[in-house]
């Protein structure tokens, strides 16, 4: 069954005052996920690019009190029992995983990437990335079994600066433990599902297949790590879409993996960053560990964050986003895909 890429061209009329007032038509698309249906919105803005914000007063600010910084971890950040991890914490390169003190779930982590207060996003380096992902592999071997006898989701998301709701600046990931792994991931997953059911074929693959041979929204590959721009956009600047071929948790997760994805997300960041952004959200979409079926694929979705107006800390999250469920852009994918592909090949 060949995937649908399903499109809605809508077009406006107004009298236009930057035209004289002159009767204008103004198009926009509204885009229909091919697995999910769920539609999204890609419309024409003034804004492509951002002026750069001066991030250095936030920054020393904060360093006023991190209780990630090497000279607090140890001594401001709580302990896991020693039955659930021995030692409380845990530790991988530079990376180093502590209780949420707010936790989400009964077992809610997280993981300070590095020593470092603070990098840029198109500094960060990818040993920062795979020592994090690094870490967080190894605390899902270490507890998974601990909910839902070994049968939970093994979530992992990264806020990246105040835009992305992130509340440290220091870099830093979450990492949760659940049986109930929210409402996005159990739709995708039901979907999938259904999908597999029809075709005998995981989405995912056949999305990959589809995109290389259609190639207008195919950004390439990092090593074995497939990236896309989504069909349907969820940023207002656009996204992008990792895909992990024959993985299904991030516990499955290979060294060669981790790198690939590293490498690759570091060159994506940097290319988001010509237009100006400088915040982020990343999630790893899992399988429920010890899933039995082929019907899912690993993936991770990278979302660039803003304030729309910088002057008045205007968020890019609207009430059609947060209230009614409906994302929307202000530039295709295809121009978003033309851009991360020269930066995704270095």
């Amino acid at each position: 069954m060949a995937l649908e890429f399903k499109v809605e061209k809508k077009k406006a009329r107004l009298h236009d005052p930057r035209a004289g007032f002159k009767l204008t038509e103004v198009e926009s698309e509204i885009r229909y996920d091919p697995l999910t249906g769920q539609s999204g919105r890609v419309c024409h803005f003034a804004l492509t690019k951002l002026p750069p914000p001066d991030l250095e007063p936030m920054v020393e600010q904060s360093r006023g009190f991190c209780p990630f910084c090497p000279d607090k971890v140890e001594a401001v950040t709580p302990r896991y029992p020693d039955d659930l991890l021995p030692g409380g914490r845990l530790r991988h390169g530079g990376a180093v995983l502590v209780p949420n003190l707010f936790p989400y779930d009964d077992i809610s982590a997280v993981a300070v990437l590095c020593p470092d207060h603070f990098f840029a996003m198109p500094d960060i380096p990818e040993q920062v990335i795979a020592d994090g992902i690094g870490l967080t592999r190894k605390f899902f071997a270490a507890t998974g079994h601990a909910v839902a006898g070994g049968a939970g989701f093994g979530m992992l998301s990264w806020n990246f600066l105040p835009p992305s709701g992130g509340t440290q600046i220091h870099p830093h990931m979450q990492v949760v433990l659940t049986t109930n792994p929210g409402n996005g991931v159990t739709r995708q997953l039901a979907a999938e599902a259904g999908y597999f059911e029809r075709t005998g074929r995981a989405y995912l693959d056949d999305l990959v297949a589809e995109e290389q041979k259609r190639g207008e929204r195919w950004l390439g590959s990092s090593g074995g790590v497939g990236w896309l721009s989504p069909f349907v956009p969820t940023g207002l600047l656009g996204d992008a879409l990792a895909v992990f071929p024959g993985r299904r948790t991030v516990a499955d997760l290979s060294d060669a993996d981790i790198a690939d994805f590293s490498r690759g997300l570091s060159r994506i960041l940097k290319g988001f960053t010509e237009r100006g952004l400088w915040s982020f959200n990343l999630a790893f979409v899992p399988a429920r560990f010890g899933a039995g079926d082929a019907s899912h694929v690993l993936h991770a979705r990278v979302l660039p964050r803003m304030y729309v107006s910088p002057a008045l800390h205007a968020s890019d999250a609207s009430s059609l986003r947060t209230l009614l469920d409906e994302s929307a852009a202000m530039v295709y994918p295809e121009e978003t895909a033309t851009l991360l592909r020269a930066a995704l090949a270095g």
